[in-house]
């Protein structure tokens, strides 16, 4: 697990040790949900799918402790409301790399600071 995300969910959300896991698995899901609409909304641009899924990217990400990524998916959004088809590509392609950071994070259990 990603240990920002994993020190925000304890620390400033007040979560108990044993249920991080828990919190985090949904982060996981929610974010693999979006993430496979971001793919599918790209090519052809589909601009409104994409200000949906990154609507969602950007309010979990801000409540577990991932501002980067919601800072990105808040980008990618502001491209999808300017109709931006190759900054939308762009950043969709940024969104999946956060993506794999962190299921990559999460198969090698990374909870420490």
């Amino acid at each position: 697990m990603n240990a920002q995300i994993v020190n925000h969910i304890r620390n400033v959300l007040g979560i108990d040790e044993e249920d991080v896991p828990v919190i985090y698995e949904s982060f996981l899901t929610t974010f693999s949900e979006c993430v496979d609409k971001l793919r599918a909304a790209v090519d052809p641009p589909d601009f409104l799918a994409i200000r949906a899924a990154t609507h969602m990217i950007v309010g979990f990400a801000r409540n577990v402790g991932a501002e980067d990524l919601g800072e990105a998916a808040a980008a990618l959004n502001a491209a999808a409301h300017a109709a931006d088809a190759r900054a939308c590509a762009c950043g969709v392609a940024e969104i999946c790399e956060f993506y794999d950071r962190y299921t990559a994070d999460d198969a090698v259990g990374a909870t420490e600071p």
